[in-house]
């Protein structure tokens, strides 16, 4: 009886599929990320063809963010993935002559490649869309900025390296983009320590900078805008 049943088993086994789902859902993988960039702001801006130095550095942060929210989505198979961000920031920055109010979508989609277990390549694109206010000290008073919005291509690497097996790491993301098609160049750096706490969750904490610098028009016409956002970011992931 033993000998027919284990027979029978050999010749239905290549019929059976319970082996292919499973396999197949190793290779894909969904993660959704909620971010908490506390962003600080430098550098020069104009409007209107006034130009102005704005300056909230690490330690205001706290009084001058008026409000922050970034997430990620990324939907990967085998060493494919696609992954887009959306953060949006309200900063108000000041100098001795004028007070800069901004608020500032990002849209940052990009396709990476997996090289091996703790490098992978990316390339994508980073939409700017910028509205707000400089409040001059004086006559000029209240210039408004306007909507200002634009795409920048961007390249960058994506590196990880083990401190405590899988479950603490130490990453980071690095991109350069612009080159002339939008700002004159933009740029990203973002490493942070990531804890594997669960095979379904983890939780990140860093330190970014976020550098764009970017011009359009002339005269009173002018806009300018070349400024780093840098300051620390949590943020905690779900693992499907």
């Amino acid at each position: 009886m033993r000998h027919k049943l284990l027979l029978s088993l050999a010749l239905i086994s290549p019929l059976l599929p319970a082996t292919l789902p499973a396999a197949e859902a190793n290779r894909w993988r969904f993660d959704a990320s909620l971010n908490l960039f506390l962003a600080g702001m430098s550098g020069d801006v104009a409007a209107k063809g006034l130009p102005a130095g704005v300056d909230a550095s690490f330690h205001d942060i706290l009084e001058h963010l008026e409000a922050c929210a970034a997430g990620r989505l990324t939907v990967g198979y085998e060493r494919w993935s696609l992954s887009t961000e959306l953060s949006y920031l309200s900063l108000t920055a000041e100098a001795p002559a004028v007070r800069a109010e901004m608020q500032q979508w990002l849209i940052e989609p990009s396709l990476n490649y997996q090289f091996c277990e703790g490098f992978a390549l990316f390339a994508g694109a980073r939409y700017n869309n910028l509205d707000g206010d400089l409040k001059f000290n004086g006559p000029l008073g209240k210039v408004p900025t306007g909507t200002q919005d634009w795409w920048d291509p961007i390249v960058g690497a994506q590196l990880s390296l083990p401190l405590l097996r899988k479950i603490l790491t130490f990453d980071g993301r690095f991109d350069v983009g612009g080159f002339g098609a939008g700002s004159d160049v933009t740029w990203q750096a973002f490493p942070y320590l990531n804890w594997r706490f669960t095979k379904w969750g983890s939780a990140q904490f860093g330190y970014r900078w976020l550098g764009t610098d970017y011009e359009t028009g002339s005269g009173l016409n002018k806009f300018r805008y070349d400024v780093v956002l840098q300051g620390p970011q949590i943020g905690f992931t779900i693992h499907f």
